[in-house]
C-alpha cells in the first residue's frame, strides 16, 4: 500500500485508533511515512523516498477520490508547453491549496454529477488517476481559470482535436449539462472545420462570451451563440 489513512492503518494492524495515531506519529518522525493531510499518509520507505518525487501521485492522495485535470492534464498530454506551477486535482469535497514537500497543489471541487471521465496512468512505479483527454478539455472549458485561461485552452484544443474521440467528447459534454460549455466547445471545434449537431442541440439559447473573464465584444457566432472575444479573434 503506497497510500492509506489512519483508519486503514488501524484495521490492518488491529490497533485501537489512539494506538494507531501514536505509531503513525513515530513512523512520520522517523521519515518512514509522510503525512499529507486530513489523516492521510504515503509510505516513504527507508532511506530514499522516490514516491515523494511524484507530484501527480501525491496530489491525488490528498483527497480521495480525485484525479489530475485542468492545466496539469493538458500539459501531461503534451498539448501545451506551458507548465503550471500548481498541480490541479479535481475532487468532490475540497477547494483549497495544499503543499507537500516541494510541490503545490490546487484542489478543485466539482459537483458529483460532473465528476467522471478519468483513468489510471503510470509514471515509474506508481499509478494515479487522471482525466481522460476529452474530460480534461471539458473540465478546462467549464473552469478555464484553472487551465491557464481560455486562450490557452483554445490553443491546446487546436493541438489535440485530431486525436480526440468526438463521440465521447459529445457524450461527456452532454453529461456535464452546461449549455454555455456546449456552445464554447462547438464554436472552437467549428473554427477547425469540425461540426457537431449533438453539441448544437445542447448549445446556449443566449449569447455567451467565449472567455468568461474577457470583454463582451468580438466576433459574434450566431450558430453557436458565442461572442469570440479572444485576442486573436478581434
Amino acid at each position: 500500500m503506497n497510500a492509506f489513512d489512519a483508519d486503514e492503518f488501524a484495521r490492518l494492524f488491529h490497533l485501537a485508533p489512539a494506538q494507531a495515531y501514536r505509531v503513525l506519529h513515530r513512523l512520520a518522525s522517523a521519515g518512514v511515512v509522510k503525512r499529507l493531510a486530513n489523516g492521510r499518509y504515503v509510505f516513504a520507505g527507508l532511506g530514499e523516498a522516490p514516491i515523494l518525487g511524484q507530484p501527480f501521485f501525491l496530489g491525488t492522495r490528498l483527497v480521495e477520490t480525485s484525479y489530475v485535470s485542468f492545466w496539469s492534464a493538458l500539459h501531461y498530454y503534451g498539448w501545451t508547453e506551458q507548465a503550471p506551477r500548481l498541480v490541479f486535482v479535481a475532487n468532490t469535497r475540497l477547494s483549497r491549496r495544499r503543499a507537500v514537500e516541494a510541490y503545490a497543489f490546487r484542489l478543485v471541487k466539482l459537483p458529483p454529477t460532473r465528476f467522471f471521465g478519468y483513468t489510471l496512468a503510470r509514471e515509474r512505479d506508481v499509478e494515479f488517476p487522471i482525466a481522460e483527454p476529452e474530460k480534461a478539455f471539458l473540465d478546462s472549458l467549464y473552469l478555464p481559470g484553472h487551465a491557464g485561461g481560455m486562450e490557452l485552452v483554445a490553443s491546446a484544443l487546436g493541438e489535440a482535436e485530431e486525436s480526440l474521440d468526438l463521440p465521447r467528447l459529445e457524450a461527456y459534454a452532454a453529461k456535464m449539462g452546461v449549455r454555455s460549455l456546449a456552445s464554447r466547445l462547438g464554436h472552437l471545434l467549428s473554427r477547425s472545420g469540425i461540426e457537431s449537431e449533438a453539441l448544437l442541440r445542447r448549445a446556449s439559447s443566449v449569447f455567451v462570451k467565449l472567455d468568461p473573464r474577457g470583454p463582451r465584444r468580438g466576433r459574434y457566432d450566431a450558430r453557436w451563440r458565442v461572442i469570440d472575444n479572444l485576442p486573436e479573434a478581434e
